[in-house]
């Protein structure tokens, strides 16, 4: 879906109101106008579908005792924060990412704040595992970059169509399973069979799910 520039002849009042309610909104005059045309003809832009599946994300995350949904950075980002169970339980964040015009769905970011090296260097570990993991029972097609304590996961589109709500849930579990599964991993870190339990709890979470 493109964009174009058209040239409208509005009422001074009604624009005065038009540049309140998006001040309200922390929108700007255009991307407010646009909500209100889309509105008015039952059209959800990729603007209005972003913000009803952070709006949803955030619902869904209301009453997590382990995840705080953060407010959005920008209109096509929100970022949720947790803690990795390892010594001074470091903030973990996660920031989901839509992309309004790709092939792409969107993408999971994973950053973990730390120069312990021995922390980056487990961290490492985990995302090579989940990766493999991943890729094995989940999606072979799955992309996944990271360096350190960084981690990037690309999502693509599911195969069947789901409602704005039902999409927001998947990524909500995608997040949610995610975080249970470094976890796991860092709880495991003397377990010789730390790899396998985590490879079994992957298994168990992702039965039935749908590929994003």
């Amino acid at each position: 879906m493109g964009k174009s520039v058209y040239s409208l002849l509005l009422n001074d009042e009604v624009v005065d109101l038009i540049d309140k309610m998006a001040r309200i909104n922390g929108m700007s005059r255009s991307n407010m106008v646009e909500k209100i045309l889309a509105d008015a003809v039952r059209y959800e832009t990729p603007e209005i579908r972003a913000n009803s599946i952070f709006s949803e994300i955030e619902r869904i995350l209301s009453g997590s005792p382990t995840m705080r949904y953060l407010e959005q950075p920008s209109s096509y980002m929100a970022s949720i924060m947790s803690a990795l169970s390892y010594r001074y339980n470091p903030a973990i964040r996660y920031s989901v990412e839509l992309f309004p015009h790709s092939s792409h769905l969107g993408q999971l970011k994973v950053t973990l704040r730390t120069q312990n090296p021995i922390l980056i260097e487990h961290m490492s570990d985990f995302y090579s595992l989940y990766s493999v993991i991943e890729k094995k029972h989940y999606n072979e097609k799955a992309r996944h970059i990271f360096d350190g304590a960084k981690f990037t996961r690309l999502f693509t589109f599911p195969v069947e169509p789901v409602s704005t709500k039902e999409l927001a849930g998947h990524l909500t579990e995608f997040v949610r399973d995610f975080d249970e599964l470094l976890g796991l991993y860092f709880s495991n870190l003397t377990n010789p069979s730390g790899f396998s339990v985590v490879e079994k709890r992957f298994l168990e979470l992702k039965k039935n799910k749908i590929i994003i």
